[in-house]
Parts: structure tokens; sequence; C-alpha cells
């Protein structure tokens, strides 16, 4: 309870500062430019600036130089929407409401900072690297240009991780510079730039690194990701932008890289995941190379960017400001929320709640950890057994903080067909989004601790799938499927072999597995009525088809294979009516074009 009330003790000077803020640049002849670039799945110690010996971050490293670096910043969410939400509207993920990728939008009602500093002047435009902060996703909110053009994206990389490589990403930003310039523009402007390029599948960058990362793969993308900043601090500087323009670079989240068990990011919370690069270079700020260390987290970059353009941020922001930190005076520590519920919505198993303070890490799942960040850095020894006063205390906390959080649900999307289609095959798009808020009181969740293993062995097989090695990819999954029969979606990747294998009674097995999982999965219903429609068990694919149906009612497949099931059985004005709702939903989809038009010759108009 002390430490909340120390929370709003806070926002009130966070207030205070604000206010100092607007009379300091009530007295500058001209308002900053910002500009925010925002790094993809970045550790901070992964960057020559935070002590990385083998890093080749030189551009990131002279700009930290020149500025303040927080040697301990935290995101919110080890997920690029939710962290980003967070970033744009000072919220944390529970109070916007963007908990993944690619399933909910940022809320019009929602004021982000480039709504704010449009408002006030401000020429705002961005450009971003990945599909799930695309537009449609709401993070178009007060830009005035914002490219999201993907069309150079890799063609063999799935949609909800599609992204443009750095490089046409600086481009562009370089092309809007030069525009303004071309015209003259006095307004200031606030430029957001982000990089996604350190995210896996990492690549190597033979022209520009030759072998030097060859075995550090995910150093060489960052390596890359420095080389484009740096040509974008060298246009700031040959534009005479650079003494008039403020530089903020966050990382969203960070990169397990094996540790802990996690390859990559999503489900665990430790500093390999949630410890991120903060750096701000205000060239009206007479410090360089300043550390902060204090924790804080970059959920305050809303209220930091506010105040150093000299705009009052709403009290009812939670965060607290780092603008007087950004001018080299002190600030206190930072309580820091984290959350993610990727092993819920993923598998049912636990979602994890954490807290980060100067000495503690808490994190809340079925199996509580806790970890002193001080003498164990690297969180290998969990403390709960033996530190249950400590864990009392900060599960009091983390309970408090989430009970002063006013809860929103995400906005809808609008996706277009080939982008659902997409989604629905990865089993992102399957029936209504769980709920972690909503699970089953009282029930023991697995927990991500236990369960990394199997997913990383999920993960093997779904490449070995992706690259058509369907065979292996079936040893990997059957015992998959036996030793964790609840995880829905081994059931359905092994649904999906059995299928291409053409063993239909397989398929259908596994997928009614699935589906006693979760009844209202469109994906295993889709398979599994296809399934029995191959083994022309006619009744139990239109269950199934009918229930997708009820579920989706534009499911383009629902309705053609339902077309199909009553064609069979001859019951022609049903079919002809179900194939018409499938050119209803795709007018080019030839399969269902031509039955139509096959029975319509032989019957005549329905």
């Amino acid at each position: 309870m002390r430490r909340i009330q120390a929370v709003r003790w806070g926002a009130f000077l966070s207030l205070s500062i604000v206010v100092v803020g607007i009379l300091w640049w009530s007295r500058s002849e001209k308002r900053p430019n910002i500009l925010l670039i925002t790094l993809d799945t970045t550790r901070a110690d992964r960057l020559g600036c935070y002590g990385y010996e083998l890093a080749g971050t030189p551009n990131l490293d002279a700009l930290a130089n020149r500025g303040v670096l927080f040697e301990r910043a935290y995101a919110p969410a080890p997920m690029t929407s939710p962290s980003h939400a967070s970033i744009f509207t000072g919220l944390w993920p529970p109070e916007h409401g963007v908990f993944t990728n690619g399933q909910v939008s940022l809320d019009d009602s929602l004021s982000t900072v480039a709504e704010l500093l449009s408002a006030e002047g401000y020429n705002t435009a961005a450009f971003v690297a990945a599909f799930v902060l695309e537009g449609k996703f709401g993070f178009q909110q007060g830009f005035k240009y914002f490219d999201d053009d993907l069309s150079k994206a890799a063609a063999d990389i799935d949609v909800l991780h599609q992204y443009r490589d750095g490089r046409y990403v600086i481009d562009s930003a370089m092309n809007w510079l030069e525009r303004r310039e071309a015209k003259k523009e006095s307004s200031p402007f606030f430029c957001w730039v982000h990089l996604y390029d350190a995210h896996d599948p990492y690549i190597d960058h033979p022209k520009e690194f030759g072998d030097k990362f060859s075995d550090r793969r995910y150093d060489g993308e960052l390596a890359y990701v420095d080389l484009q900043v740096g040509r974008l601090l060298v246009k700031l500087k040959s534009s005479g932008l650079e003494e008039n323009t403020i530089v903020v670079v966050v990382g969203d989240h960070g990169e397990s890289l094996g540790e802990h068990g996690e390859e990559t990011h999503g489900y665990m919370l430790h500093d390999s995941t949630l410890r991120v690069p903060l750096v701000i270079a205000d060239p009206y700020a007479e410090v360089d190379s300043r550390r902060v260390q204090s924790p804080v987290t970059i959920v305050s970059l809303f209220p930091t960017l506010l105040e150093l353009t000299g705009i009052k941020s709403s009290s009812a922001q939670a965060s607290l400001s780092l603008a007087a930190a950004s001018r080299g005076s002190a600030i206190a520590p930072q309580l820091c929320y984290s959350q993610t519920d990727e092993p819920y919505l993923q598998a049912f198993w636990s979602p994890l709640r954490g807290l980060t303070t100067e000495r503690w890490r808490y994190v809340r799942s079925t199996k509580a950890e806790l970890y002193d960040l001080q003498s164990d850095p690297q969180e290998l020894l969990n403390l709960v057994e033996t530190e249950p006063d400590v864990v009392i205390q900060l599960d009091g906390e983390l309970a408090a903080f989430e009970d002063s959080l006013e809860r929103r649900v995400g906005g809808r999307i609008s996706l277009s067909r080939r982008e659902e289609q997409a989604l629905h095959s990865l089993g992102y798009a399957g029936g209504a989004v769980p709920e972690p808020d909503k699970a089953p009181t009282g029930e023991a969740l697995p927990d991500i601790k236990d369960m990394i293993g199997f997913l990383n062995r999920l993960q093997k097989a779904t490449d070995l799938i992706d690259s058509q090695d369907i065979e292996s990819a079936i040893t990997i999954l059957e015992p998959l499927a036996t030793e964790v029969p609840g995880f829905m979606r081994v059931h359905l990747n092994l649904a999906l072999c059995y299928l291409q294998r053409g063993e239909f009674d397989k398929a259908a097995h596994s997928c009614s597995l699935a589906l006693e999982i979760d009844p209202d999965s469109d994906r295993a219903l889709d398979m599994a009525g296809f399934s029995y429609l191959k083994l022309q068990q006619f009744d139990k694919a239109s269950q199934h088809f009918q229930r997708l149906i009820a579920l989706q009612p534009d499911s383009e497949n629902g309705h053609l294979f339902m077309g199909e099931i009553y064609q069979r059985q001859k019951q022609y004005g049903l079919a002809m009516r179900h194939y018409g709702e499938v050119l209803r939903i795709n007018p080019g989809n030839s399969m269902a074009r031509a039955a139509y038009t096959a029975i319509q010759q032989s019957i005549g108009p329905p």
C-alpha cells in the first residue's frame, strides 16, 4: 500500500514538472522537433552503450554519449502491439485493451501523443515496418502522414510477422524530410520510425558485414538496425535539423535467445524480454553521456514527449515523466508493471502479471516467481519459498495496482480476406479470443515454466510443416499430443499433417480432440468438416460446417463445402444458396462459380 501511495505522489510531482516544462518552453523561441525511433525486439544488453563488447552499434552508442541513457527501462509487455500502444497512450495494457498482436486495435476513443502534438501544430508522420503496427490496428491515430507500405515485404513470411527491411523504412523517412525541406515547412515535426529487423527469423547481411556476424545473427541484425539509424541521424545533421530535434530511441521488448528455455519472446517476464534500451538526446539539455540507474517504464514516454514539447499531459495518466531526467535531474524509481497473456491465448496456460522494483521482480502465475535482481541479475534463483514476506507484500501491491486500473476492451479490426485466411491458418483467428481475466477460477492452469519445452517442440514442428517436411513434423507432434493432451495447437497442427497425407480419419480424430478443448475453434471445425467430407460422412461434415457458419457467417470454406454436400445430396436449391454466399464473400472463387453455373445450367435458376 505504501508503494501505491508513492506512485500517486509521483504522479503529483510529474504534473508539477509538466507545468514547469510549459513555462520553460514558453520562453523558448522555437519548439523542438521530436524523432521517436522504436526498435523492435531489442535487448538492452546487446548494445555497445549498455556494455556489450561484441556489439556493432556505433551510431546508437554515439547517440547515448550525447544524451541520457536509462540503464533499467522496462516494457509493459514482451509484445510489439501492446508495448507500442502503451508508448503512444501512456496507458498500461489493461487500460488500452491491446493485449496481443493482430487481434485487436487501439480504440479511437483514446488520445495518442501524435493526436495531441498534431492539435498543437506539429506536423506528424510515421514510418512503420511491420504488419502488426499497420494503420488498421489504430496506430495511425494523429499522424497526418502514415507510411505502412509493406509491398516490399518478404513473401515467404506469414502475415502476422510480415515486415519490410529497415532500409526501406529509413528511405521513406528521409524522403519525407526532404519534401519538408523543399517546401520550406517551418512547423515542428513529430516523426516516428519503427524498425523490425531484429525480430526472428534473423538473417545475415553479408553485403554490409561480410561473415562478421555469421555465428551471431541476432547481433548482426542489431548492427544492421544501427546502420539504418545512423543514416537517418546523418540526414538530420546534413539538413540542419539536429540542433532542434530531440531524438528518443526505445526498444518495445527484448528477446530471450534461449534464456529460461524461451527461444524468442512473448511468453515469459524476464529482463531478457522486458529490459530495453532507452536513450533521450535533447540538444537543449546540457547533458552528455549521463546514465540513469533508477528503474523506469517506457509507458512514461507519453508524458515525457508531451513535457519535452511544452504540452500539459492529462492528470489521469499514471506514468511519470522522464523529462527531468533527460535534463540531468534525479528521478525516483518507478514501479514497473508488466504482463503477458500469450500463454493463455495460445494454449490456455496461466497468464503472467509482474512487478519490477529497484531490487525485486515478482511474477504472478500458477507457480509464482521472485528474483533478487541485485544479487541475481540473470534471474536463476526463484526465492518464492525463502522470501514469503516479500511475496505477500509484492503480490498485494500488484493486486492493488491492477485494481486501480480502468480496464478497456480493444477496438475491432477490419482485415482483408487474405489476412483473415492467413491468420486463420496460423490458429490466431479461431473462434472467440480467450479472455485471461475470465479464466476458470480455482483452476490451476499449467505454468509456462513447465510447458516451455513443449512449446519449443511445437515451434520446431511448425517450422518443419512450413518447409513441407510433414513426416518429420508428425514424429514430433504425435508424442506431444499424448504428453500434453490439452495443448490444442498440437492437435490442430497434427490434423493439418494428416490432411496433407490423406489420412482423413486421423485428421478427424485430431480435430475432435481440439474441439474438446475449444468447441468454438473455427480452424478445428473447418478441418473436421473437410475430413468427414472426404470420408463421405456427410452428416458429420454438415454438422461441423453448419457450426462453423453459425460462428463465422462469412466463412468461405463453410459455405463452399456445405454447397458441395447439398450438391452431392441433389439438394440443388440449398447448394446454390451456399455457393451464392461464397461468391458474395469472394467473387473470385472459381470453384463456387463453376459449381453454381453447372447447377444453373442443369436445372435452371433457383
